[in-house]
């Protein structure tokens, strides 16, 4: 009978690996340069906790990352015998100090050496909305988040829908582009070189990896007013 009230409960009992998984999300206007900056503020702050050993964290879009406003944080926590607290512990602590942290949130669960998800989410339960209909979709998501936010036993009501972000159409002159030999597919292509992520090689070393992303110089990328 006594087994039956201590021993933790649940599908998976929430396991104490001493590791933190973390996803970042900024506003989805933020640029590269702001969301690297907002991100290290993010490691300082959660550096400051007795509890924590180190930080590792990156942004960019790639497979893991596929928009350029999340980041992810993979928190190491001293060993046990050391912080005196349990990772639960350790997040609820956590908490206070990211919240200071001004224009980014960090959505945090433990590393379990046991899961049956199929991709990492922003909290430790997952919903899947689908629509045929991506407008309708929009709008029952964001009233689904209001609602659930509003339930005294949630906390950290996050949705990955992205539909807030910045954009930029672009009208092309046919009849000087064919005049040229430019093709609209040259265009696109020079345009995601310049502006978006391509990835043209990745650097191998004995404990990492690098990515080698094609961009412009900044000079050429910030906006000119005449």
């Amino acid at each position: 009978m006594i087994l039956y009230v201590v021993v933790p409960k649940g599908f998976f009992p929430l396991q104490d690996t001493g590791v933190i998984q973390g996803i970042s999300e900024a506003p989805q206007s933020v640029s590269f340069a702001a969301m690297a900056e907002r991100q290290r503020a993010l490691a300082q702050a959660i550096l400051q906790d007795p509890a924590v050993e180190s930080v590792s964290s990156f942004i960019g879009v790639d497979g893991i990352n596929t928009t350029l406003n999340n980041g992810r944080s993979f928190i190491n926590l001293k060993p046990k015998s050391e912080r005196g607290a349990d990772v639960a512990e350790v997040m609820r602590r956590l908490q206070p100090q990211i919240a200071r942290v001004q224009g980014i949130s960090l959505y945090m669960q433990p590393v379990q050496d046991l899961t049956i998800e199929d991709r990492v989410s922003r909290n430790q339960y997952q919903l899947t909305v689908e629509d045929a209909n991506p407008d309708e979709l929009a709008v029952s998501v964001h009233r689904l988040v209001d609602r659930l936010a509003r339930l005294p036993q949630l906390v950290d009501v996050a949705s990955d829908l992205q539909d807030q972000g910045l954009q930029a159409f672009l009208s092309i002159d046919r009849d000087t582009a064919g005049r040229l030999g430019i093709t609209p597919g040259a265009i696109d292509t020079a345009l995601y070189n310049a502006f978006g992520q391509r990835l043209i090689s990745t650097i191998f070393t004995q404990s990492s990896q690098y990515r080698v992303v094609l961009e412009v110089k900044p000079e050429f990328a910030r906006a000119r007013t005449r």
